[in-house]
């Protein structure tokens, strides 16, 4: 039994750290990180559940190394690596996904081997075009390994140990996340190529957008728009809309253009667009899209978080 869960009971593997990458899931009574491959035998990351429901029998198994908290996501992250800073010497990478996505155990080890091989810090995996999803340019553009982008979503971003420290003094106030995704890809002094979405490594997110948090936000008083006002008005942030401003194709091309990139990520969401979990008007969903990736600022200037 390791220290994670000795207050709760409960066999546990022995978190070592020694393949530097951890999974860290809030998870709810239906999560899907099951199907994640975390108890494979040859495993290369681990896993803790951090679980937000009432069931003292779930999420039992000796890899799933379950704690206990009762909130929304950020603020349960806060309260783990608070309690077990530890974590954060660890682990080079941790992967910070919503309980609801479908993915496997090739795919999340791809993820965490491309963020050292990129030299990243932080990254998400692209969504299938059949997911519910918030914003166009995280789903899947086929014709490209990866693209370097200047915004990564609260969904499912996986971060280098020491962007995680930075940004875990505003985890406590935030059940939402709104407004941390436009904070966390700027806090170098040179932030340029360090933030990606994996378009060959996807995973399916299975579930509307923010159904259970809205829930559990409103019971506590809060609202996630409130949450993003707060961040906004303290460090000037506008509307969250990612740009991609460089791309790697599957020849291992290097594309530098934002139209050219842009252009092909009309091209293949067009081509997918019957998929699409939002697809009304989709012609001027995607001319909408076009337009902002073109012709918007790209602004990757540090910023400097409060004390």
């Amino acid at each position: 039994m390791t220290a994670l869960d000795q207050d709760i009971g409960g066999e546990s593997k022995t978190l070592t750290g020694a393949s530097r990458n951890l999974v860290i899931v809030r998870a709810g009574d239906n999560s899907l990180h099951r199907g994640w491959g975390a108890g494979d035998p040859e495993c290369v990351f681990d896993l803790i559940v951090s679980y937000y429901g009432s069931d003292p029998l779930a999420f039992r198994q000796p890899h799933e190394n379950r704690v206990d908290y009762i909130g929304g996501k950020w603020d349960g992250l806060h309260a783990l690596l608070v309690q077990k800073p530890e974590l954060l010497d660890r682990y080079q990478y941790i992967w910070f996904p919503d309980d609801d996505l479908e993915a496997d155990r090739t795919t999340i080890e791809a993820m965490f081997a491309n963020m050292r091989r990129l030299d990243l810090h932080i990254a998400q995996p692209a969504l299938t075009p059949d997911s519910y999803y918030s914003h166009l340019p995280f789903l899947r553009s086929k014709s490209f390994e990866f693209r370097l982008i200047d915004k990564v979503e609260i969904m499912a971003p996986c971060m280098r140990s020491d962007v995680a420290g930075k940004m875990l003094p505003l985890f406590k106030g935030s059940m939402s996340g709104f407004g941390l995704d436009h904070l966390w890809t700027r806090l170098a002094e040179q932030n340029l190529g360090k933030s990606a979405v994996f378009d060959a490594l996807t995973v399916r997110h299975t579930r509307p957008v923010g159904i259970h948090l809205a829930t559990t936000i409103l019971k506590s008083g809060r609202s996630a728009e409130a949450e993003y006002r707060q961040l906004a008005m303290r460090y000037g942030l506008g509307e969250f809309f990612p740009l991609s401003y460089g791309a790697v194709d599957h020849a291992g091309r290097c594309w530098r253009s934002r139209s050219m990139i842009g252009l092909r990520m009309m091209a293949d969401y067009f081509v997918e667009r019957k998929d699409f979990r939002r697809a009304f008007r989709p012609k001027k969903l995607l001319w909408r899209f076009l337009r902002r990736q073109c012709a918007e600022p790209i602004d990757l200037s540090q910023i400097v978080l409060d004390a």
